[in-house]
């Protein structure tokens, strides 16, 4: 009998320590395998006083897969800094970073983007990232901005 509990214990401890031994996430994203350096930033360009709690973020170094978009890159961003992101239902369109989303503090308030300094004609779904690349997202008043 006495042997029995031995193996038993014995048994129920392999069993703990297979259970509690780290295991590898299936979620867990996949390492960036052809990586692309960026750097990242968000400013509030509205000249709105109700705009509180905005965190400025300024050329801040990060690295995406190379081929992914402006969009996909933000997202990756967004995701690794705990960052909320809401996209459009199609796809196309960023309406809220960081719970500051369009149409918060007037009709008229929402996001734009910019890569190298330029204002594109497309989405930031149709942009493929380049090395080095600037991405800013500005939260704007489009009644007050200056295009």
């Amino acid at each position: 009998m006495k042997r029995f509990f031995t193996i038993f214990f014995t048994l129920m401890m392999l069993f703990t320590l297979a259970a509690c031994s780290p295991q590898e996430n299936a979620d867990s994203q996949d390492p960036v395998v052809n990586p692309t350096n960026l750097t990242f930033s968000l400013t509030n360009e509205t000249e709105n006083p109700d705009v509180e709690g905005f965190t400025t973020i300024e050329d801040d170094p990060f690295i995406a897969e190379e081929g992914s978009t402006v969009l996909e890159a933000t997202e990756l961003y967004c995701m690794s800094h705990d960052m909320t992101i809401t996209i459009e239902k199609n796809g196309s369109y960023v309406t809220e970073i960081n719970g500051f989303a369009q149409g918060d503090y007037s009709d008229t308030t929402g996001w734009i983007f910019t890569v190298n300094g330029e204002l594109p004609d497309v989405s930031a779904g149709e942009i493929t990232i380049e090395e080095g690349d600037k991405i800013v997202w500005s939260f704007i008043d489009f009644s007050t901005y200056a295009w």
